[in-house]
């Protein structure tokens, strides 16, 4: 396949960038030698971060470069780390408990969540090298102190043009959108006790949400909406550490019941059976193969949705300092392996207080399945609480971002019919007159019209969810379609195709390749196997999507 006349310039761009870089630092060479290294040092396996080198610090100090104070790069891996784990590690880790009964608590269940991490960490990896690859902008030396300019959508228009750009912008909004939903339902279950001391016990008597109860939350959202309207999440790194100790906390309290529970003798009157009889290792085949195979398959999109946190990465890598190859690995490794640990522990401990419950399986919600008076477990809600408050944000702003995008893209498309209309009327010499006078207050006009769009859009999207959700009585369906389709194609179908797509327009085929461009030949020899894995993912989770999506919908029938 031939590559694109943009992919082409792309590829040219990075030519000359790390041609330019040779040059200073190898000045007495060949000029063909030069040419070669250049490309060689480009083309690796994977180009997760630009190469940087100290002497190119001092470039953005040039008079002549933007200094704008608020386009540097100012995330610290600690506020990158916790920025990932707030989108990961939420509301949805309740539900772990329930996964792993169905899946096995003792086997399958963590076996099948930590091939799922191990997938995750991998597509994460292909959607960065895929931005990398399709943004060559953002590896110049002269450019790596500022925020990059990559983005989901932006990858996917590279890989299939514009109309994918579109489908993922659309795709990325309602993921965030619903997931912001299904959190205010779930902080609204949280706010139970606080609702009934405040208003009194007697709005239990409705079936469903009642007014008191949506009162309550919506009081809460009021309270985080500033944090909402944030330009972007380095400032969330406190915040972060305060809803990953407060998550902690909630697993503690639900370990700590479930040993009372399999161990306590005051536990003798509930516990159902023997710890050890009560573990199983597959899902139960008592009531037949269909029934456990269905179990395993409401199980997989638990499993699949915790791990979600494609829509926040590229963000994120905008905006970390010296995101060096070692940085951005350690940065999703810690974060990805230090969830599933979390899901692991939570998820065998708080499935074994299945034992005590009088149906013999945990709820949805594990923390339901608790008595309500149970002052430890409303400790343990007040923290989730907590969590999921902190959690608001790192879905509102990127879902933000995304629609301003969109907003922006329209604007200049708007703006080019605009000036094709009045082209022929108007003096070619005349564009390059300036619009606005520099001295002019127009600018800053611009920035505060900006800062109040960002803020508007913000509000408008944090207040529509809340509005749904106080429609909304249950989160397992918005948790089913999320984790049985939308999530997938986010999280494993995008990212390998991307992959597969710009890195075959950039290199070409290995089986192409002559004698004369050995260069080429060998760093596609070594994007081979990287292309394989992506091919691997593609081909795994189409069935997969396609069967949860059918299981959905049945339950839903």
């Amino acid at each position: 396949m031939a590559p694109t006349p943009d992919i082409k310039s792309d590829r040219s761009i990075i030519q000359e960038t790390q041609t330019s870089l040779d040059q200073e630092t190898l000045p007495g060479a060949p000029e063909e030698e030069r040419e070669s290294s250049s490309l060689s040092e480009h083309s690796q396996l994977e180009p997760l971060v630009p190469s940087y080198s100290s002497e190119h610090e001092a470039t953005t100090d040039d008079p002549g470069t933007n200094n704008d104070e608020s386009q540097l790069r100012k995330g610290t891996l600690t506020s990158a780390t916790f920025n990932i784990l707030s989108t990961m590690v939420g509301g949805g880790s309740l539900s772990v408990p329930l996964a792993f009964h169905q899946a096995g608590n003792a086997f399958l269940g963590p076996l099948i969540l930590i091939f799922i991490a191990f997938l995750v960490k991998n597509s994460v990896h292909l959607l960065i090298n895929s931005a990398i690859l399709s943004h060559p902008e953002d590896n110049k030396p002269d450019q790596y102190k500022f925020k990059g300019s990559k983005s989901f959508e932006s990858v996917a228009c590279h890989a299939f043009g514009p109309k994918a750009k579109n489908f993922t912008m659309g795709l990325l909004s309602t993921i965030c959108f619903f997931t912001i939903v299904g959190y205010a339902v779930l902080l609204r279950d949280m706010l139970l006790p606080l609702s009934n001391v405040i208003f009194g016990s007697g709005s239990e008597d409705t079936a469903g949400p009642t007014f008191h109860h949506n009162i309550t939350m919506l009081t809460v959202i009021f309270l985080v909406t500033p944090l909402c309207t944030l330009r972007d999440l380095t400032p969330l790194e406190k915040a972060g550490a305060v809803s990953m100790v407060s998550l902690l906390m909630v697993a503690c309290c639900i370990t700590y019941r479930s040993i009372q529970c399999n161990f306590s003798p005051s536990y003798d009157d509930k516990r159902l059976m023997e710890w050890h009889e009560y573990m199983n290792y597959v899902p139960e085949t008592k009531q037949g193969i269909g029934v456990a195979f269905h179990d395993l398959l409401n199980s997989l999109p638990i499993l699949l949705s915790v791990f979600m946190c494609h829509f926040n990465v590229l963000p994120v890598h905008n905006e970390l300092a010296k995101p060096t190859q070692k940085r951005v690995k350690t940065l999703f490794s810690t974060s990805i392996w230090g969830a599933c640990l979390f899901y692991l522990f939570v998820g065998f401990s708080g499935s074994m207080y299945g034992n005590c419950a009088p149906n013999g399986v945990v709820e949805g919600n594990v923390l339901l399945s608790f008595e309500e008076d149970d002052v430890l477990l409303m400790l343990g809600k007040l923290c989730l609480s907590l969590t999921i408050t902190a959690a608001f944000p790192v879905l509102v702003v990127p879902c933000r971002d995304v629609i301003l995008r969109a907003l922006a893209n329209n604007a200049e498309i708007e703006g080019v019919i605009e000036e094709g209309d009045h082209g022929e009327d108007e003096d070619v010499n005349d564009l390059a007159e300036p619009l606005l006078d520099e001295s002019s207050g127009a600018p800053v006009a611009v920035e505060n019209e900006n800062a109040f769009q960002r803020k508007l859009v913000s509000v408008i999207i944090f207040w529509s969810a809340a509005t749904v959700a106080c429609c909304v009585g249950s989160i397992d369906i918005v948790w089913d379609i999320l984790g049985g389709s939308l999530s997938l194609i986010m999280g494993f179908i995008l990212p390998s195709t991307s992959y597969i797509v710009i890195s075959r327009l950039l290199y070409g085929s290995s089986e192409g390749c002559d004698e004369e461009n050995g260069v080429e030949e060998e760093s596609n020899m070594n994007m081979k196997p990287s292309r394989e894995f992506a091919c691997f993912i593609f081909l795994l989770f189409i069935p997969i999507m396609t069967i949860l999506t059918g299981n959905a919908i049945l339950k839903l029938a």
